[in-house]
């Protein structure tokens, strides 16, 4: 009988125990683009875990009956509370932002957000990679503090001018290493590869960070990793877009026919000698030279990628076009590319490959010069009363010439064209040691391959070639075809061991070692040439003549090998953390290299970098600050890039002297030449309040580049140029960075957030060779200690003498005016470098659809307006000239700022130089994500349709096309990216585009 009671009494337990149980089903996904979340775990709050979602999200758990409501978490993603309901439920998790548990990815290693105790920037790809740029490094503009990105040109694949906390090299390169999937690549090979296929973006700043890179991270280091398959379901996803752009407003003011011709009539003396039967027939025609230049521009791309994989075995995949025009007539590229990246896992043994492939065809124009036949030069400079063709279509022609060539004739009959063949990969291979536990080898191995073939023609009998021939050119009269074709390769092996242990039982104190070895190995050649006579009927080599001493048709050839060196290295890193609160993070470098002497050929490099989460001490009280992290470092890097190879060595070119070959001295040896080393300090704190409802972080730092490179002049009886590369100088950047990210309203289905940052820095010359304190550089620019680098060099100008119209100038002492230009009163001013920069994002998201708007701020630089010049030079009345020139000085007592036309413009003035600040709206979007439930009964995993305008607004004060002027520059090697001539505007544009996942 008690038998029977008690069965009786655990059955009814049971059933009662099963009462209490509810069944809940449904699905997790992806909210930005509705994919599934494999493994997120599902739990009652405060309660157990109850289950994890399957390869297509979906789950089915039990839950107790009284439970209101499921919590769901995975890593990467914001945790989240859902309601329970009777139906069956469709979860839309967020992707986290700036998680604490957040990986950094450092190249060599990874380290979460928390316990990284350098200064680390990690940029969401997500939220640029729509940006429809040919050429990744411009979306980095405003995206990070410390990195200052000038986009520079609007010409389609022209990479970004990108300086990571202030330059910190002279004569040698300031660009800093970019690493992908462990490889070195370079950054004027972006036009070549597909940003869609990137991954995460991070950007190491001091020396705590690029310390591990030794000898090449002086300048700081950006590193990118590709995307991964992830186990579950394949996704097959399209991502496409269209648009158009066109031209933005010229800011420097030419003048119209009739304004043209009161000028040269009534103000400029007739400089043409018209008559009045001209004048009136000129007066009939007004032409716009930018409508035949310039045009509306089309552009397009389109991406198919598929990913997906088992618990062992992952893939991704993808092709890609892009097809961008040039807004300058006869411009464009067009870029195809492929990406398979595969990793497998099998008990202690990982391995895996990255492997891509790109080719680019790209058809550019000259910029950044001041050539008399450059067509963005030439389209300020044409006659508005001139006609760009015509009557039978042929080109029109100008009373200019030879100083003046159609610049739609030269953009259509003469392209420069290139073509870019890109291939990188890495192949990998990770094993956990069995017989040492947590002591992990791994090999990498990779390469980066580039060839860059060059074409150009100026075609017989265009002006252009009739303009050589002027010029007393005569062997380049009858046309002419240049072609060169460089290839480069590097490839990197990278061994290490990194170990991970607990140094006391209760895993208080963690250690992780890691040391490594690494060579990277650099070879190239290049081969040009420039032929004469283009006579026959082809637009290629099948129309040249050969060429005899009678006709002079010479061909010039060169070539040699750019590239060609090794640098060998063994590093290390300790990390310790204690009680997950402490950090600490030890590294030391040395590096050997083939292009310094054998003496000099190995330097040693090292970083201190520690941090403390304040906010997890007992005593840390501060109800609205969840979080507060201090870190400090420093460190010292090294820096041998742009002084070419084997400097070392005295240097042989070849030549003829007497009609037979012969060598001269091109470059003097220095055997006691060394690497530029930066030492930097870096100071932090990280702060998150209200529950991680506001994010903030502060840093200052200060570095110091010593044995900066220069070429100091030696006796002529020494030979060859007659200068010594040499390391003698020194040059310090300060500043301080500050980012805060606020969620201003996080509903559920309501969201507002904005992210801003904001970046300070001071450069100063501190010293320079020989014990001096003041150096001319380059074009309107000089060097003195005391004073930031490419500081400008000129005549501050006072105005115009209402009396006399003359120009007026203030003396050295900044106080006297004098009429009289006296380059003893040339003074060093302003510098190019805009120490500001800032950057400010905004989203606003209401269920499906979602705003973002994104703006940058430059601000406290100069540019020198050479442009302007060219237009408002006393002797070019004949060409195309300003607006303002109709304010130049005629009476006695007219107050105006523009000089009588018949003193001389004198260039090296402070008349011409302006301020290159500016806010511009660099991005905004409108897009709409399908609801999960409605892409779940279209059976697909996901689609967004979007529409974005980039460039639609800039607020600046300079004469020109864009405050972003160019560093590119194809003709002067003296000029630089502050003097603006020949520009290639940044245009405005607008897209529509899609992302479908099935």
């Amino acid at each position: 009988m008690r038998k029977i009671i008690l069965y009786l009494t655990v059955l009814i337990s049971l059933s009662t125990t099963a009462a209490a149980q509810k069944a809940v089903t449904g699905k997790v996904v992806d909210e930005k683009d509705g994919s599934p979340v494999v493994g997120a775990s599902i739990r009652v709050k405060n309660g157990a875990i109850l289950g994890t979602t399957n390869e297509q999200g979906s789950f089915s758990v039990s839950a107790p009956d009284n439970a209101r409501a499921l919590v769901f978490t995975y890593v990467g993603y914001d945790e989240i509370e859902v309601a329970i309901t009777g139906n069956e439920l469709l979860v839309s998790m967020k992707q986290a932002s700036r998680s604490l548990n957040e990986v950094v990815v450092t190249g060599y290693a990874t380290r979460t957000r928390r316990a990284n105790t350098g200064s680390v920037s990690v940029v969401s790809i997500d939220d640029i990679r729509t940006q429809p740029n040919a050429s990744f490094d411009q979306m980095l503009q405003g995206q990070a503090p410390g990195i200052n990105v000038k986009t520079g040109s609007g010409q389609p694949g022209r990479n970004a001018d990108v300086i990571i906390r202030g330059k910190g090299s002279i004569n040698g390169s300031n660009a800093p290493l970019y690493i992908l999937d462990g490889v070195e690549i370079r950054a004027g090979d972006f036009s070549s590869m597909n940003q869609n296929d990137f991954e995460s973006v991070t950007i190491l700043k001091d020396a705590a960070s690029t310390a591990i890179y030794g000898s090449r991270g002086a300048n700081g280091v950006i590193v990118i990793t590709t995307k991964k398959g992830r186990a579950g379901r394949m996704r097959l996803s399209y991502d496409g877009q269209i648009g158009t752009a066109r031209l933005p407003e010229n800011q420097l003011k030419l003048m119209n026919t009739q304004e043209k011709l009161d000028f040269e009539m009534n103000i400029a003396g007739n400089p043409w000698g018209w008559s009045a039967a001209e004048v009136e027939e000129f007066s009939k025609v007004n032409t716009n030279w930018n409508d035949f230049v310039f045009r509306n521009a089309g552009m397009q791309s389109h991406q198919i990628s598929a990913s997906g994989g088992t618990d062992k075995t992952t893939f991704y995949t993808s092709l890609g076009y892009y097809d961008e025009e040039g807004i300058a007539i006869g411009t464009g590229i067009k870029k195809y590319n492929g990406r398979i990246n595969i990793a497998h896992t099998d008990n202690n043994l990982k391995i895996g490959a990255n492997m891509a492939g790109g080719w680019s065809n790209y058809t550019g124009t000259f910029e950044g010069d001041q050539s008399i036949g450059s067509p963005l030069n030439t389209v300020i400079w044409a006659l508005p009363y001139e006609r760009p063709y015509n009557a039978d279509g042929s080109y029109g022609e100008s009373v200019q010439f030879p100083f003046w060539i159609n610049p739609a004739e030269d953009l259509i009959e003469n392209p420069n064209r290139s073509w870019q063949l890109k291939g990188s990969g890495n192949i990998y291979l990770e094993y956990k040691l069995p017989w040492v536990k947590n002591l992990t080898y791994r090999i990498n191995a990779g390469g980066d391959y580039s060839q860059l073939e060059g074409f150009s023609i100026i075609k017989n009998g265009t002006q252009s070639a009739r303009q050589n021939e002027a010029f007393g050119q005569d062997f380049r009269r009858n046309g002419e075809i240049a072609r060169s074709l460089d290839r480069r390769f590097r490839y990197t092996i990278t061994n290490s061991l990194n170990y991970k242990t607990d140094l006391d039982q209760d895993g208080d104190h963690n250690l992780s070692v890691s040391l490594f070895t690494e060579f990277v190995k650099n070879t190239s050649r290049s081969f040009n040439y420039t032929a004469y006579g283009l006579l026959l009927p082809f637009e290629n080599e099948a129309g040249l003549v050969p060429g005899t001493v009678d006709n002079g048709f010479i061909p010039v050839v060169g070539g040699g090998f750019p590239e060609n060196n090794a640098l060998m290295s063994y590093f290390g890193s300790v990390d310790y953390a204690y009680k997950g609160r402490y950090y600490l993070t030890l590294t030391g470098r040395t590096d050997g290299s083939s292009k310094l002497s054998p003496e000099n050929r190995w330097t040693q490099y090292g970083s201190a970098g520690a941090s403390w989460i304040v906010s997890d001490e007992d005593f840390f009280k501060f109800n609205a600050m969840n979080f507060l992290k201090l870190k400090a470092s420093y460190g010292s890097v090294g820096n041998q890039n742009g002084i070419g190879d084997f400097p070392y060595l005295q240097q042989y070119g070849r030549g003829s002297y007497g009609g037979r070959g012969s060598l001269s001295v091109n470059r003097l040896g220095n055997n006691l030449l060394t690497w530029e080393i930066r030492s930097t300090l870096n100071i932090g704190a990280d702060m998150e309040f209200f529950q991680s409802r506001v994010r903030a972080s502060v840093e200052w730092y200060n570095s110091l580049t010593k044995g900066l490179y220069f070429s100091p002049f030696v006796p002529s009886t020494s030979g060859g140029n007659g200068t010594l590369l040499s390391n003698n100088g020194s040059m310090q950047n300060r500043g301080i960075e500050a980012s805060i990210g606020v969620k201003i309203i996080n509903k559920r289905n309501f969201k507002w957030s904005i992210d801003a940052n904001y970046a300070y820095n001071k450069n100063t010359i501190k010293s320079l060779p020989d014990g001096q304190d003041f150096q001319l550089y380059k074009s309107f620019q000089a060097l003195q200690v005391g004073k930031p680098f490419n500081s400008f060099y000129l005549v501050r100008y006072a105005g115009v003498n209402p009396a006399n119209g003359n120009s007026q100038y203030y003396k050295a002492d900044g106080k006297t005016i004098t009429e009289q230009y006296d380059a003893n009163d040339l003074v060093v001013l302003g510098t190019s470098d805009a120490p500001h920069n800032a950057g400010l994002t905004t989203t606003v998201s209401y269920k499906g659809i979602e705003f973002s708007a994104f703006g940058v701020l430059s601000a406290g630089n100069y540019i020198y307006n050479n442009a302007r010049f060219n237009v408002e030079y006393n002797g070019y009345t004949t060409s195309g000239f300003a607006r303002s020139g109709l304010t130049a000085w005629t009476t006695p007592g007219q107050i105006t700022n523009f000089p009588r036309l018949s003193e001389t413009t004198e260039g090296s003035t402070t008349r011409f130089l302006e301020k290159g600040d500016f806010f511009r709206l660099r991005n905004v979007q409108l897009a709409y994500t399908l609801p999960a439930e409605v892409v779940s009964r279209l059976k697909i995993q996901g689609f967004r349709i979007f529409v974005q305008g980039q460039n639609l607004y800039t607020k600046f004060k300079f004469q020109g096309w864009d405050p972003e002027v160019s560093s590119v520059n194809d003709a002067d090697p003296n000029s630089n990216a502050s003097v603006s001539g020949a520009q290639y505007p940044s245009l405005k544009r607008v897209t529509v585009g899609v992302n479908l996942t099935l």
